[in-house]
């Protein structure tokens, strides 16, 4: 019988790897199904063949430059594990900003910007009709809000909020398809499924006829056509979710437009880039129909 070699140990997969560290870390954490932790715990651990043999097809998909979470199927966001797929942008940190400040508008409803990101903000606005002691009604259950998640993609911003306040009631909209059966399988995934609408269309197209108040809440595509963008994203995240025209305002400027001229739309709190600031207050003068 042939002894185990010392080359298919943890400690020796990391030493030799041609990938990142953590990466590598992930990924054979990812093939023993165990979390990090217990992973760097157990460096002497020897992989059997088959787990030698995923690691390494795993590695090789690191090394085109396909993302983690694709290979894996798994992005962490606000500290829960959504699935992740090509067919849906990969949830980011700047996002989770995004979170914080929605739950923060909603308690108090100002005109605000915040730094997200590098070169990222995200921008609140309050269209004088999210009256005053909404917050005091979300959180008693007397009333219920609907916050309306545009371009949800995975889903881990209408999920998110949802287990972030139960009186909330959400609706999902996605023109993917594909996009929104991701969205619904983390939903489940978190339990709160009963609690998301989810609909298939562009913008607010969906709701345009809806009769109760809501917000908007969206992490549109913003990023210029001709921007350079590292190969792990430029190749393998959805364009669609990415780029929005020549300054990469289009669609933040439409969707702007379609919630203001709302009639039930009380406010909007979303990202953009940084040097989208100057232009925000001209969005106000714009007028689109959903």
């Amino acid at each position: 019988m042939v002894s185990p070699s010392n080359h298919d140990t943890v400690q020796e997969l990391l030493r030799s790897s041609p990938i990142d560290r953590l990466d590598a870390e992930i990924l054979l954490s990812f093939v023993v199904q165990k979390d990090r932790s217990w992973l760097l715990g157990h460096t002497d651990l020897v992989l059997d063949k088959q787990q030698r043999a995923q690691y390494q097809t795993l590695e090789k998909r690191r090394l085109s430059g396909e993302p983690i979470a694709y290979i894996t199927g798994i992005r962490e966001f606000y500290g829960r594990d959504f699935i992740a797929t090509p067919d849906v942008l990969i949830p980011r940190p700047s996002t989770e900003v995004l979170i914080d400040e929605t739950l923060r508008f909603l308690e108090s409803p100002s005109d605000r910007e915040v730094e997200a990101d590098t070169d990222v903000i995200v921008a609140c606005r309050n269209f004088q009709k999210l009256i005053a002691h909404t917050s005091t009604m979300l959180s008693t259950g007397s009333a219920q809000l609907i916050a309306i998640d545009i371009g949800t993609g995975s889903g881990c911003i209408a999920v998110t909020l949802a287990l972030e306040n139960p009186h909330l009631r959400m609706i999902a909209i996605d023109i993917s398809e594909e996009a929104l059966d991701v969205a619904k399988k983390n939903a489940q995934k978190h339990n709160v499924a009963d609690r998301i609408e989810f609909l298939q269309g562009d913008l607010l197209a969906p709701v345009e006829k809806l009769d109760t108040p809501f917000v908007v809440i969206s992490n549109p595509p913003y990023i210029p056509d001709d921007e350079k963008l590292e190969k792990t994203v430029r190749d393998f995240e959805p364009h669609a979710a990415l780029f929005a025209g020549e300054d990469g305002g289009d669609t933040v400027r439409k969707l702007y437009a379609q919630a203001k001229s709302h009639p039930k739309c009380y406010g909007i709190v979303f990202e953009c880039r940084s040097d989208h600031r100057d232009k925000l207050s001209s969005f106000n003068a714009v007028h689109l129909d959903c």
